[in-house]
């Protein structure tokens, strides 16, 4: 699998979007209960798109020899869809998920201060 190809919704979606929803949340309102929340929805997207991620079908890989099957042995281990998208929805929660969690978490430690 290459690595490189997974920089580019690292950096999208834990490091710019996860920062542009919690700093967006945070400037809103100034409420720990609110940082509280999304960093609850952070895990449940993280959990969503990383137990997505772990399950592996049957449908999922190939064996040589077997009743229509190919030569060799083809596992995508559910991390990109069998759709042509740049990038599969499982790892947009994921990657999503842990920047909107690791942001908020970020927020209650720097600025607990001026949470409400």
């Amino acid at each position: 699998m290459n690595l490189d190809a997974l920089l580019k919704p690292l950096f999208l979606y834990t490091g710019l979007l996860g920062l542009l929803t919690v700093g967006s949340v945070y400037f809103a309102t100034h409420s720990g209960l609110y940082m509280l929340g999304l960093t609850g929805v952070g895990v449940l997207l993280v959990v969503l798109g990383g137990g997505a991620v772990g399950q592996m079908g049957p449908s999922n890989v190939e064996h040589a020899g077997e009743k229509g099957g190919t030569n060799r042995v083809v596992s995508n281990a559910g991390l990109w869809s069998t759709v042509e998208t740049d990038t599969s929805l499982r790892l947009t929660h994921l990657f999503y998920g842990a920047g909107v969690s690791l942001w908020s978490l970020v927020v209650f430690g720097v600025l607990r201060d001026t949470l409400v």
